[in-house]
């Protein structure tokens, strides 16, 4: 059976040339997650020629009330590849580019530039900056949604006068860690699911050249209350459109930052003081041979760790302890984190 696109292209901004277009289009999509999961339905739906997608995790069972592409008999598996499967059974005529790695400054500028949009559906800042600067430097446009809890926010970056990038609002990446994500803050299924959707809504009316881009606007939306607010977000008077005047490369990773390890034992063989940086709720489900300091705690308070001592920070799946590990480097302490976190240690 073919993809029936009818009900779509009765809408006379689309018709056959519209879903022409979609079909040429190519959308990278940067995490197959809360946000992703949505959007990468209704884009393969849509019928949009080439999805890439870009993880490196695997499916836990605590991920599926917000990721509905995915069943409970998924998980434990590569969530790129279970991705990749669903969008083929919902639309057999997308071409699906798999890239189970994760985006970093080595790989994240040549990706981007392969596609027409990039969406930036991670939950971590540092992933947010990197998926900007590398959108920026290959003129690309990118859709950004960010979410806390009950609420998140929509912005558009194009390479055009009226489009800000994160760095025209914010400068500066906020470390992650400050602001829980949904592993540590929590969230409600729907609200992930919606701001995904938005997305795609948003990556379709750039594919087909539909006006209401968010041209220079950061739309928040709260479900507390459903109010919703529209911020200004112009691009800055020094950056002329589709160059940035901050922006001239990719920042790079600290060299050794992240190590691999068989177990806790070997770290401490080698010499490490293991500090375990997950939330207390976490430890007492799994304990781990370590020292406990919850991140938030040691961010706010580097002094609780030996300036003398080499350190490693553990948490569930390393993307937290990479985190912490950048920002304590930056304060001077020799500090490194665990590849792929405890989940990548033998049982």
């Amino acid at each position: 059976m073919q993809p029936d696109y009818s009900r779509q292209m009765l809408l006379k901004e689309i018709g056959e040339r519209g879903q022409a277009a979609l079909a040429r289009g190519r959308v990278l999509v940067v995490g197959a997650g809360g946000l992703g999961s949505p959007a990468l339905q209704y884009l393969a739906g849509a019928g949009v020629g080439c999805l890439g997608i870009v993880d490196a995790d695997t499916l836990d069972a605590s991920n599926l009330h917000r990721q509905p592409i995915y069943a409970l008999a998924d998980a434990g598996g590569q969530k790129a590849r279970l991705a990749a499967a669903a969008v083929q059974r919902i639309n057999p005529a997308v071409r699906v580019e798999l890239h189970a790695l994760r985006l970093d400054a080595d790989n994240a500028l040549a990706l981007i530039r392969r596609y027409d949009v990039v969406l930036d559906c991670s939950d971590n800042f540092r992933t947010k900056y990197l998926i900007n600067d590398a959108a920026v430097l290959a003129h690309r446009p990118a859709v950004f949604a960010s979410v806390y809890q009950y609420e998140g926010q929509l912005q558009v970056y194009k390479p055009e006068p009226h489009h800000a990038c994160l760095r025209c609002l914010w400068p500066d990446a906020v470390a992650d860690g400050v602001v829980g994500n949904c592993a540590e803050a929590g969230v409600l299924g729907p609200v992930p699911g919606t701001f995904g959707t938005m997305q795609a809504l948003l990556t379709l009316k750039i594919l087909l050249g539909l006006p209401g881009q968010l041209e220079d606007e950061l739309w928040v939306l709260d479900f507390t209350n459903f109010s919703t607010l529209k911020i200004k977000a112009p691009r800055r008077a020094e950056c002329h459109a589709p160059d940035c005047a901050h922006i001239r490369e990719i920042a790079r990773e600290d060299a050794g930052i992240e190590i691999t390890l068989h177990s806790l034992d070997e770290a401490v063989r080698r010499g490490f003081e293991v500090i375990d940086i997950r939330t207390a709720e976490e430890v007492a489900a799994r304990p781990a041979a370590a020292r406990h300091i919850a991140m938030p705690v040691l961010l706010a308070d580097p002094s609780l760790l030996s300036p003398a001592a080499e350190i490693l920070l553990v948490c569930a799946s390393g993307r937290r302890s990479l985190a912490a590990a950048r920002e304590l480097r930056k304060r001077g302490l020799t500090v490194r984190s665990l590849a792929g976190g405890l989940q990548s240690l033998e049982s």
